[in-house]
């Protein structure tokens, strides 16, 4: 797979990453630590975790685009934060 762009808006500012495989664990890392929405929690892992992407990867080869919401804090208090990775054609 080609570069690709991800950010988490409030989280972490866009960045380019040479590949997924390098652009996945940046992400995680500053996902990880925060007090993300129980319910939210497990979805999250399955698409950036350690080890995973295949569904990300997926959605990049047909569309250019994979993107979700992250929701940090509890469920009366909560902020949302959307994640983008998209195909970066230079």
């Amino acid at each position: 797979m080609s570069a690709v762009r991800a950010g988490i808006t409030g989280i972490m500012l866009p960045a380019v990453f040479p590949s997924l495989d390098h652009a996945l664990p940046v992400l995680w890392d500053h996902v990880r630590t925060r007090p993300v929405r129980e319910a939210h929690r497990d979805f999250i892992r399955v698409c950036i975790g350690p080890g995973r992407g295949d569904g990300v990867a997926r959605c990049l080869d047909r569309a250019g685009l994979w993107s979700t919401t992250l929701y940090v804090g509890t469920l009366t208090r909560w902020t949302a934060h959307p994640i983008t990775i998209t195909t970066h054609h230079p």
